[in-house]
């Protein structure tokens, strides 16, 4: 019976969890609200999250918005930049698309590709930014370049974020309590265990 009421009760374990990934959606969503914030709320998100996996998180609120606190300027700057390539690239696919020519048809082709490697960017651009501690232009490059070259990973990250998104939609709207702690969990994973290994960044703890 004490087994069953144990904090390390695989049960209990999982639910502390799942009560950690609402708590963690929930402070991202509070945080994105004035949009303009919502760089520093996803690096923030990312920061604690990456830091769940190796059981070191610590208070989530603290760490949270000790994150959002220290990382806003930049994270601001990226998610502004994020932003406006994404507004660019999608204006551009929808001009493209209802053209009726074959120029047309190649720009939308040639811009859907872009398309693709701006979303391998926005996906891990952020989670980078909680973990390494250097500028904006060398952390897309960096970004750039590890998408590049761990582009099974990395779309899997994607394909997390299109699932998980689909299935509050669609589905069952729940889900979306839970959403954004869960993608950033599971992507936690991943780099962790799958990503950083290849570059050493398990062992720097970046910006604590």
């Amino acid at each position: 019976m004490a087994k069953l009421f144990s904090y390390d009760n695989p049960v209990w374990r999982f639910m502390g969890r799942v009560a950690d990934v609402f708590f963690l959606t929930v402070m991202w969503a509070v945080c994105s609200l004035p949009v303009v914030t919502a760089g520093a709320s996803t690096t923030a998100l990312y920061y604690v999250s990456l830091k769940m996996v190796k059981n070191r998180e610590g208070y989530l609120w603290r760490s949270f918005f000790r994150a959002f606190k220290e990382n806003f300027v930049q994270s601001t700057v990226v998610w502004l930049i994020v932003l406006a390539i994404g507004a660019f690239l999608g204006t551009d696919l929808y001009f493209f698309y209802h053209l009726e020519s074959r120029a047309a048809v190649f720009a939308f082709w040639l811009f859907l590709v872009f398309a693709v490697l701006y979303a391998f960017v926005a996906v891990l651009v952020f989670p980078l930014e909680a973990r390494l501690d250097t500028k904006v232009g060398n952390l897309f490059f960096m970004t750039f370049m590890v998408s590049i070259k761990n582009f099974s990973w990395v779309m899997l990250m994607l394909v997390t974020v299109v699932c998980i998104l689909a299935l509050g939609v669609f589905v069952f709207w729940p889900v979306l309590l839970v959403g954004a702690g869960t993608i950033a969990y599971i992507h936690s994973l991943i780099l962790v265990w799958m990503i950083f290994p290849k570059y050493g960044w398990n062992g720097v703890e970046g910006q604590e």
